[in-house]
């Protein structure tokens, strides 16, 4: 019975997004998880060392780092590289850094599975449990025998068949008694069908055998020994840990975890070499198998983890581009943070695959000789990474009598202006209704703090920046942008939860000599990035709002969600969103515009008119 309210209540919930009705569109209210957000550098154990001392040429690595900036399919933040043990190689896209944590979706899973690892070898758990015995004080007397047959084993190997899936534990407040009556697509075991509430079950699992947090278990276990900060990791609305996303993560945190697995889960604590996650453990976790009843499109699927396109190699993996691969054969280690528009495997992936997979040039097992030139270029391309090339800073031809000319002539006054950066300077718009935030949308709907639109926006330049206050119903956040290729990072604050920012922004003309500035304001922490494109003309500005990784990617996930539960109420309200009638309401919502017009104030101050 509760699964047949659950699709109604799903159904409702895709009803609002579609009506645009953002606010009401879950049935618990948004809390605040995350009160600061503060750069912290790692706490180490990381040896570096540079790429020829481990028997690869810095100009191989320089072209791999290359090769990822120059493919626009994906936009990635950072890229760290472990051969050995040693970080040969690290590549921050600005403007985001390393020192910020960043959202793991479900790249989160795979240390769940560690956990799960841990309680196996503490003797509170075996793989061979049934779900019902173990919460055998919250199951119903009427479920559906199929939940009967669910082991631990079928949640690490995503083999349940659980109809309840992430669409599901939006409009449920209790995800554990949800899953427990909830029913199956199959007979446990007998298909592959990814499901992030099954990793969600293992973290109340471990909650509830070790009488402690997922956070709390793993501190002194894993955190601690590895150096990491204890990280933020989300939990649901009862208090427990997501599981299955939710989890943030340093780059620096993510190539710990595959050295730690790299190396069959020891580590050196103290001076002594310990093992802090099971061998065997291990090494069935990674043993990957290609799944059943999962497309054309399959690949292996081990225990909270996938295999990647080498010998041996596998990889943690998470939402819009967010990897740790690891590479036995190699003796390697790399991890990626990216917003990509792909949901799972891009572009990345398939280079990480061609410079470092099977086809490979084999790397030497001896140091190369030093190589300083290479090693120079390797780092002057590592400290002009962007993830967006339209925020880079324009490069100037290279000629002798450019350069001749940049040391002899006047450098141009930095100190004023533009005219017209003046012209706009001060102003402020009130704007009509509609759906456009400072938030991007995806980040709305993940962390389900959802904004109304903009109702005024106020302007203000100096020399190399401008900031922007966007005031809306609840809120008010000024974001100062670079305008001299150097982002500027701040914080803004959306019903108490804080987001570490970073901007830039770039001031031009349109074909009709309109002033126009584009705004790019990426959350640090997360994939997204908000892009603002205003268009100044009389006593109007007319506003655009664009996001990355593309809204249209996470409407097409949602929908997938909703499908692919097996419901047929859900089935229908796909199919009627994605009807030709409701293209342009979806489009407003996902693609926003507004106009705004001049306050009074502002008017009588005298704008030029340059419609």
């Amino acid at each position: 019975m509760l699964d047949v309210i659950s699709q109604m209540k799903v159904s409702d919930l895709m009803l609002k997004f579609v009506r645009g009705d953002l606010r009401h569109i879950t049935p618990y209210p948004f809390f605040p998880q995350k009160k600061s957000s503060t750069q912290q550098p790692p706490l180490g154990g990381l040896p570096h060392a540079t790429p020829e001392s481990v028997g690869i040429s810095s100009e191989y690595i320089r072209k791999f780092f290359e090769e990822l900036d120059q493919c626009d399919q994906i936009q990635v933040h950072g890229v760290m590289i472990l051969r050995h043990g040693k970080v040969i190689a690290q590549g921050d896209f600005q403007p985001y850094t390393a020192a910020y944590p960043h959202m793991m979706f479900s790249l989160s899973k795979s240390i769940t599975g560690m956990a799960v690892g841990m309680l196996v070898r503490d003797g509170l758990l075996s793989t061979d449990e049934k779900i019902v015995d173990i919460f055998s004080d919250r199951v119903s007397f009427l479920r559906s025998p199929r939940i009967n047959s669910i082991t631990v084993l079928h949640l690490l190997n995503m083999t349940s068949g659980i109809k309840f899936n992430e669409a599901g534990s939006a409009v449920e407040k209790d995800w554990v008694r949800a899953f427990l009556q909830s029913d199956c697509l199959y007979e446990p075991g007998s298909e592959f069908s990814y499901n992030s509430m099954n990793s969600y079950l293992l973290s109340a699992i471990v909650c509830k055998r070790s009488g402690m947090s997922l956070t709390e278990y793993l501190t002194p276990r894993l955190y601690e020994p590895l150096g990491i900060q204890t990280p933020l990791w989300e939990t649901c609305p009862m208090g427990i840990e997501k599981g299955g996303w939710g989890l943030y993560l340093r780059i620096a945190d993510m190539a710990k975890l595959g050295q730690l697995y790299l190396q069959g889960g020891r580590w050196m604590v103290n001076g002594k070499m310990t093992q802090l996650v099971p061998e065997d453990w291990i090494q069935k976790s990674v043993k990957t198998e290609l799944p059943a009843g999962d497309g054309d499109n399959r690949r292996g699927y081990g225990y909270q983890l996938w295999d990647f396109g080498a010998q041996g190699a596998y990889q943690f993996n998470g939402l819009f581009g967010q990897y740790v691969i690891v590479l036995p054969q190699r003796d390697m280690v790399i991890a990626v943070t990216s917003g990509s528009p792909h949901l799972f495997t891009d572009c990345s992936a398939e280079i990480i695959e061609r410079y470092f997979g099977d086809n490979a040039p084999t790397f030497s097992e001896k140091p190369l000789p030093n190589n300083l030139r290479h090693l120079r270029a390797l780092k002057n391309t590592l400290s002009h990474l962007y993830t967006i090339h339209e925020t880079a800073p324009k490069k100037e031809p290279a000629s002798f009598l450019g350069d001749l000319a940049r040391r002899v002539l006047p450098r141009p006054a930095t100190d004023r202006l533009s005219p017209t950066a003046s012209a706009l300077n001060g102003r402020t718009y009130r704007t009509e209704p509609g759906y456009g935030s400072l938030m991007p949308l995806i980040l709305q709907c993940v962390t389900n703090n959802f904004c109304s639109g903009l109702t005024q926006v106020d302007f203000a330049f100096e020399p190399g920046s401008c900031c922007i206050t966007f005031y809306d119903e609840d809120t008010v956040n000024m974001v100062e942008a670079g305008m001299d290729g150097t982002p500027r990072t701040g914080t803004v604050t959306i019903h108490d939860e804080v987001y570490a920012v970073g901007a830039t922004a770039r001031l031009t003309t349109d074909e009709d000599d309109r002033p126009v500035l584009k705004l790019f304001v990426s959350f640090l922490e997360t994939p997204c990035t908000r892009m603002i494109k205003f268009v100044f003309y009389g006593n109007r500005v007319y506003i655009r709002f664009n996001e990355l990784p593309s809204v249209k990617t996470a409407t097409e996930m949602l929908f997938n969600l909703v499908g692919g539960s097996g419901n047929t109420i859900e089935k229908m309200i796909r199919d009627a969103v994605r009807s030709q009638r409701m293209t342009d309401r979806l489009n407003s919502l996902v693609l926003p515009r507004t106009k705004g017009t001049l306050t009074q104030r502002e008017r009588e101050k005298g704008v030029p008119q340059n419609e």
